[in-house]
C-alpha cells in the first residue's frame, strides 16, 4: 500500500490505496482498509509517503548497458555512426544487456523489447541466448526480437555497394572484408525461433518476437516468409521505419506504392506489429499506419542525437495513432532515465492546441505504460487493474514536492513534470521485488567496464579505417541529396 495510488487508463488515483497481488497478478486494489478487512491474512508492504504506478514499458531498445559516447563513437548521422563502431571489438552481450537490464530496473522500468542486434561475433545464435540469459537473471520483462537483415549493410539499395566499396582505400576494404555474418541465414533464422519458442513457452516474463531490421535492411522474400512464419505461431514482429533521411529516400525508390502498402501486400500484418522510430513518415505513412493498426514507438533524444529529425509526436496523436516510447539506449541525457524520456516525448505530443486540465499528462502516462504494452505484444501488463501483470513501481516525490507544493497539483502532472529515474524506491515484476532504492550494483558493473575496455581491442588501425567509411557514407549521403 501506499499514500498514492495511480492505476493509469481511465481510473482516478487512490489516496492512500492498496493493491492485493497473488501468483503474478493482480487480484484486487482499493483503499487500504477496505482491503484489511477483506483480505485479513494478507502481509502487506507498506511504501509509506510514495507514488504506486504500473512499471513503464521501454518498448525499443537493444540492450547496450553502456552509451555510445561511452563505448568510442560519439552521435553522428545514422548510417556513418552505424560503420564507425566497425573500428571497436565485439562485446560481450550478456555483460552489456544484464547492466542495461539492471539500469532499467533502477529507472521504474518493468518491462521492454529488445530490438534487433547483434554485435557482429559470428555466432548470432550465442549472442542472443546471452541477451536472453540477461534478462531471465535480471528478472526484467522482456520480449526479446530474433533478427534478421539480407541487404543494405553498408549503403541502401538501390545504391550499388560494390562501386561503394571500391571508393575505400585498401585498408578499410579490408576492414569490411573481415566482417562476420551479422545474423542468420533466412531458414536458419526461422529455424531457431522454433526452438526459442518451444523453449520459453512458458517462461513468465521472457517472450521472443521477430526483429527483421526493417524495410531497406530486408528483401520481399524474407519479409513474406518471416510473416508467414509469425502468423503461424502468433509471433509479433517488431522492426525499424523510416528513421533517416536516407532511409526515406530508399523507400521511395524501392516501395513506390508506399512502404506500408508493400508490407501489408506481403502479410506482414496478419500478425501484431510494431515499428520504432518514424521520424521521417509523411502524410500518407501516417494514414497507412492507422489504417493497419500499427503501434509506432517513439525515440525523441535518439532521433535528435542522431540527426534524423524531430519526430511528429503531435501529428501522430492527432491522427490517433497509438504512440509508445522506447529510449534506444541513446536518451537525450545519455542514460536510461526513461521518465525524462517520457516527458520529452510528452512535450512533442502536446503541439499547439488546447487541452483540458491533466490531459497531456494522461497522454504520456499511456504512452510509457499500456501503450508500451501493446507495442511489446504484452497487452495484459502496463494498468493496475485486476487481472494484470502485477509489474509495479514506486515512487518517492519529495524531490519534486520540493520545498513547496500546491496543494491542488495534479499528482500525474507531478510524475512527469518533476520525477526522475532516481526517484524510484522500488520496481516490482509479476509480483516479485525486482530493485530497491540503495541496492548494490553488484559485480555486473565491474565485469563490464572490464569488458567495455577489451572492446578496444579490433586492431590498431580498426578505428581509424572505420572513421574513414563513416567519411566516405557522409561524402555518399551529401551526393545522394538525403
Amino acid at each position: 500500500m501506499a499514500k498514492h495510488v495511480v492505476p493509469g487508463g481511465t481510473q482516478a488515483p487512490l489516496c492512500p490505496g492498496a493493491v492485493l497481488i497473488s501468483e503474478g497478478r493482480i487480484v484486487d486494489l482499493g483503499p487500504p482498509r477496505g482491503l484489511r478487512q477483506k483480505y485479513p491474512q494478507t502481509d502487506v508492504m507498506d511504501l509509506g509517503d510514495a507514488i504506486l504506478l504500473p512499471g513503464f514499458v521501454n518498448a525499443h531498445q537493444h540492450g547496450r548497458g553502456l552509451s555510445q559516447i561511452q563505448l568510442g563513437y560519439p552521435d553522428d548521422q545514422l548510417e556513418p555512426w552505424i560503420a564507425r563502431r566497425r573500428g571497436r571489438g565485439v562485446p560481450d552481450a550478456y555483460l552489456l544487456t544484464r547492466l542495461a537490464a539492471q539500469s532499467m530496473l533502477a529507472n521504474g522500468v518493468t518491462a521492454t523489447l529488445h530490438a534487433n542486434y547483434s554485435y557482429g561475433s559470428g555466432d548470432y545464435e550465442a549472442e542472443l541466448r546471452g541477451v536472453l540469459r540477461a534478462y531471465d537473471e535480471a528478472g526484467l520483462r522482456a520480449t526479446v526480437c530474433v533478427g534478421f537483415a539480407d541487404r543494405g549493410g553498408l549503403i541502401y539499395p538501390p545504391a550499388d555497394e560494390t562501386a561503394f566499396r571500391e571508393t575505400l582505400s585498401l585498408g578499410a576494404q579490408a576492414l569490411l572484408a573481415k566482417a562476420k555474418p551479422a545474423y542468420l541465414p533466412l531458414d536458419a533464422t526461422l529455424n531457431l525461433m522454433d526452438r526459442l519458442l518451444a523453449e520459453y513457452a512458458n517462461h513468465p516474463t521472457i517472450s521472443l518476437a521477430y526483429g527483421p531490421a526493417g524495410p531497406q535492411w530486408v528483401s520481399d522474400r524474407a519479409w513474406r516468409e518471416i510473416a508467414s512464419h509469425a502468423a503461424g505461431t502468433g509471433a509479433g514482429i517488431h522492426f525499424h521505419l523510416l528513421e533517416s533521411p536516407a532511409q526515406r529516400q530508399a523507400a521511395d525508390a524501392l516501395y513506390p506504392e508506399g512502404v506500408l502498402t508493400r508490407l501489408e501486400h506481403l502479410g506482414l500484418f496478419e500478425t501484431s506489429v510494431s515499428a520504432a522510430h518514424f521520424v521521417q513518415a509523411r502524410p500518407a505513412d501516417i494514414a497507412a499506419a492507422l489504417r493497419l493498426g500499427l503501434v509506432i514507438v517513439a525515440n525523441p533524444g535518439a532521433n535528435m542525437r542522431l540527426h534524423n529529425g524531430v519526430p511528429a509526436l503531435a501529428d501522430w496523436r492527432e491522427a490517433g495513432l497509438p504512440i509508445a516510447l522506447g529510449t534506444d539506449n541513446c536518451g537525450l541525457d545519455d542514460n536510461e532515465d526513461y521518465l525524462s524520456e517520457l516527458r520529452l516525448g510528452g512535450l512533442l505530443a502536446r503541439g499547439t492546441g488546447a487541452s483540458t486540465a491533466g490531459a497531456s499528462s494522461r497522454f504520456a502516462l499511456a504512452m510509457g505504460t499500456r501503450n508500451g504494452a501493446k507495442a511489446i505484444f504484452q497487452p495484459d501488463c502496463g494498468l493496475i487493474d485486476r487481472g494484470c501483470r502485477a509489474d509495479l513501481i514506486a515512487l518517492d516525490p519529495s524531490k519534486a514536492r520540493g520545498v513547496y507544493l500546491d496543494p491542488d497539483c495534479d499528482l500525474l502532472d507531478l510524475v512527469i513534470a518533476r520525477c526522475t529515474g532516481d526517484d524510484t524506491l522500488m520496481t516490482m515484476v509479476e509480483g516479485e521485488v525486482r530493485y530497491q532504492r540503495g541496492d548494490p550494483a553488484g559485480k555486473t558493473s565491474g565485469d563490464a567496464a572490464r569488458m567495455a575496455t577489451a572492446v578496444r581491442l579490433a586492431g590498431p588501425d580498426a578505428p581509424s579505417k572505420a572513421s574513414e567509411i563513416a567519411t566516405a557514407l557522409h561524402t555518399h549521403i551529401n551526393e545522394a541529396g538525403y
